[in-house]
């Protein structure tokens, strides 16, 4: 599921509205009782996330790279929050 928000946030990006998707990951994300290791992790990701759609909504287009970089992203992400058990 976290991918499909992911890959959404990119279409929204591609329609001029790079940050549409951001609260609604950074609360349920951020939100999940995370150690603070793993959240700076996360935050850090979700700011490169953010630009990163920022970057998107520039070309105004969705790419077979952006895809390709969600799922990188999506991955990273995934690690995170397995690694620190939530």
């Amino acid at each position: 599921m976290l991918f499909e928000i992911l890959k959404e946030g990119l279409f929204w990006a591609a329609l001029g509205k790079p940050s549409e998707v951001m609260p609604f990951l950074r609360g349920k994300l951020l939100g999940n009782g995370l150690g603070e290791s793993s959240k700076r992790q996360l935050e850090w990701l979700l700011d490169e996330l953010e630009r990163f759609y920022e970057r998107v909504a520039c070309c105004g287009r969705v790419e077979e790279r952006h895809v390709r970089a969600i799922r990188s992203f999506h991955r990273d992400i995934v690690s995170v929050i397995e690694t620190d058990g939530a």
